[in-house]
């Protein structure tokens, strides 16, 4: 079962005899980071529950992959299954996705309204809340009434980047998979398998992306531009103030999380052999990164931290 996610060998397992058993949790929490397979692994899951073929669920393969059902699950049209999610949200509140900020109560008691009704066509209803960390408490109140009083043949699957903002009432009635990073190894075959990228480009990607296969898919189309050799510039040459404030502006364009990442893991390759000339830097790519995140504005984040390791290395040459 789950051959279409990479890795994750341990929670496949797991669902896998759950599934084989008919000893299915009725609410799971999918924690980990962007890129590892946690929706996936979700939708792959209602697929095989929904799966027209009773042979397959016996066996490893899991699902058909050709019946009514997981062609609608394919092609996101099945009506048991519920993506919970912003993009719900916003259909529900008629604004725009780029508005959502958290998930409200409204939104998980439009879900309630659903998992009260009949199943329509599947064996199982599947719900699956994304993301999960960003519920605000009212909505996790209500949440937890479900969850207390789970209905039959409904299973309710949230999806985390971290579970530390999920209340543990709600943590305490769901079982828990960690989703870890995926390998280096498995990303670069990945690539090369899917993205025609030779093995050495692969291989850089894949040390890049922290483990993410979405971090690889986006450094695959960014590999060559200018963010992606910011940190060779800067040990190698110097930067006048208009080379900065024109970097600034370009990365900022570009993409300025996706660019001190790079960085950073530029950055890690060196302090492995030079740790006491990285850490200042790692130190401001760090901070800045924490910025970025805070959504503080991204040219002032990147004036601030190009010129602060342009005077590093003059300073001190730490780089």
């Amino acid at each position: 079962m789950f051959e279409s996610i990479l890795g994750q060998k341990k929670i496949k397992k797991i669902i896998s005899n759950q599934v084989k058993s008919g000893k299915i949790a009725h609410a799971y929490i999918f924690v980990g980071q962007d890129g590892v397979g946690k929706r996936l692994t979700a939708v792959e899951f209602a697929k095989i529950l929904n799966c027209n073929v009773d042979d397959f669920i016996k066996t490893d393969a899991g699902t058909c992959g050709k019946c009514i059902s997981c062609k609608k699950i394919e092609k996101n049209i099945h009506p048991d299954l519920h993506f919970i999610d912003f993009a719900r949200q916003a259909e529900l509140e008629e604004e725009c996705l780029e508005k959502q900020r958290t998930l409200k109560i409204e939104t998980i008691r439009y879900m309630q309204k659903e998992v009260a009704t009949k199943i329509h066509e599947g064996k199982w209803k599947i719900f699956i809340i994304e993301p999960a960390e960003r519920m605000n408490a009212a909505a996790a109140n209500s949440l937890l009434k479900t969850l207390e009083e789970p209905p039959e043949n409904t299973i309710i699957i949230l999806i985390a980047k971290h579970k530390e903002a999920i209340p543990q009432t709600i943590l305490s009635r769901v079982q828990t998979l960690f989703f870890q990073p995926l390998g280096q190894n498995e990303i670069s075959s990945w690539l090369m398998l899917n993205c025609s990228v030779d093995a050495a480009k692969a291989r850089d990607i894949a040390e890049l992306s922290e483990g993410s296969l979405e971090n690889a898919k986006k450094l695959v189309d960014k590999n060559e531009k200018e963010e992606f050799s910011l940190w060779l510039k800067f040990k190698t040459r110097n930067f006048y103030i208009s080379d900065i404030l024109e970097l600034s502006k370009n990365i900022a364009a570009a993409g300025a999380l996706e660019c001190v990442d790079a960085m950073i893991a530029e950055a890690k390759k060196d302090f492995r052999m030079y740790p006491q000339r990285t850490a200042p830097a790692l130190d401001l790519l760090s901070a800045s990164r924490v910025l970025l995140l805070k959504n503080v504005n991204a040219m002032t984040v990147l004036d601030n931290l190009f010129f602060d390791l342009s005077d590093l290395k003059k300073m001190s040459g730490l780089l």
